[in-house]
């Protein structure tokens, strides 16, 4: 067991169960009433952001929201929005673009009993090259790939962006990030969407298996008997309409539809950029603070794409990043397993510290193979942070492998306490 492992372990066991003096930590770090404050603050940027809980890449709602949250920090630091462009189609929603493709290659299919067996064979070729090219450009859309969500026309969307100067001594070239995402996640059209993400996973790539098998077989015996016209019509139309049905209703396009997952996120991470720039005495002399509300996050992480482009004095900087908060099981994501992007080598050092000072449990152990790269199936908001030179403090509360628990005012309350520790930790590095 290596050394980075042992570590861990040690820590987050002892995250577990804080010790008086860790409870102590916890309450002297910040005043009982200012942090009573920070919780009822928190509760009505919660209640403030409802009306925009649906609000889906580029849509109206997300862009009203951006303004919303543009309003609410102007008072207090020059806060601006800023414009990019993305498609809503990128990212979980290219599902309806992967559906789209398998139903062409499938048209191909019924296509080629038409013609004769030369022209069958041809057109039958061609579906598979359709299948297999069409489901490459649209998984590629699917999982954020930049080279072919350009492809895609887009839409305004807009990232929020604040920053505070809160004394002389704290203009100097020192940055510390503090960044949430904004959009929801496109929902379902059913109500329980744990069982249909399960559906997909288990129809779609035994539908996609099916239907070459099918190809490859009418391409090696023909179908010029009505035996053989029989089962290879009517089979591959049930498995490939099942396919081509679970991808098109994966997900919604739909606002209607949409699930809230970032009001958490949103309202601490706010509530945290609040705090340090009312106290910059916790922060090294010459460090400044920002904060940035990313949109599109859901449409291939679009936004923080944006901000990283528009701002290249990012790098070198500290970043405090929050992801989903839907339970109070805060874990700390070091790494892009499925694109191999290290968002912090810090962070370990800087959780330690955080954990002991905070008393808030955090887990630490990197969760590596298939659960973690199911994980960063869609990327996270730390990502593009970290390719662009920050080191990424990534807190969440949202694992796919597991039943996620519900969100209340504990885990706000919990998860300040954490980001502050982290975030004070971050800059002593």
């Amino acid at each position: 067991m290596s050394d980075e492992t042992d570590f861990l372990q040690s820590v987050a066991e002892s995250a577990q169960l804080p010790s008086e003096s860790e409870e102590t930590a916890r309450h002297e770090s910040v005043p009982q009433a200012e942090r009573a404050g920070i919780l009822r603050n928190c509760e009505e940027e919660i209640r403030l952001l409802e009306p925009f809980s649906t609000a889906l890449a580029a849509s109206e709602k997300e862009t009203a929201c951006a303004r919303f949250l543009r309003d609410e920090l102007s008072v207090m630091s020059t806060t601006r929005m800023e414009a990019f462009r993305v498609s809503p189609m990128a990212g979980r929603n290219s599902s309806l673009l992967m559906a789209a493709a398998y139903f062409v290659s499938v048209l191909f299919y019924f296509f080629s009993f038409a013609g004769d067996r030369t022209a069958g064979i041809v057109l039958t070729a061609v579906s598979l090259v359709i299948l297999f090219v069409g489901g490459f450009v649209t998984g590629a859309m699917f999982l954020g790939s930049r080279r072919f969500v350009g492809i895609l026309p887009g839409k305004v969307a807009y990232n929020v962006f604040s920053e505070n100067f809160p004394s002389r001594k704290q203009q100097g070239s020192k940055l510390l990030v503090i960044a949430a995402n904004r959009d929801a996640v496109p929902g379902s059209y059913f109500t329980n969407f744990a069982l249909v993400r399960k559906t997909v996973f288990a129809v779609v790539p035994s539908s996609v298996v099916l239907m070459v098998l099918f190809c490859v077989i009418k391409m090696a015996v023909g179908s010029d008997t009505v035996a053989k016209i029989t089962l290879l019509t009517v089979f591959p139309f049930i498995t490939s309409v099942a396919g081509i049905a679970a991808l098109a209703l994966h997900f919604s396009p739909f606002s209607r539809h949409a699930r809230a997952n970032n009001g958490i996120s949103t309202s601490v991470a706010i509530n945290l950029y609040r705090y340090l720039s009312r106290h910059p005495e916790l922060l090294p002399e010459d460090m400044r603070v920002c904060f940035v509300s990313f949109g599109a996050e859901n449409a291939a992480h679009a936004g923080s794409r944006a901000f990283v482009a528009a701002h290249p004095e990012i790098k070198g900087a500290k970043a405090v990043v929050f992801g989903d908060i839907e339970s109070a099981s805060f874990r700390l994501e070091r790494k892009d397993l499925l694109r191999k992007i290290t968002l912090s080598r810090s962070s370990l050092s800087v959780m330690g510290k955080a954990v002991e000072r905070s008393g808030v449990a955090c887990e630490l152990h990197p969760k590596e193979g298939l659960a973690g790269k199911l994980n960063a199936m869609h990327g996270y908001a730390a990502s593009a942070l970290a390719e662009a030179g920050c080191d990424c403090v990534f807190l969440t509360a949202k694992d796919y492998t597991e039943k996620n628990g519900t969100s209340d005012k504990e885990p706000m309350g919990e998860l300040f306490a954490l980001a502050l520790a982290a975030a004070v930790a971050a800059t002593e590095e």
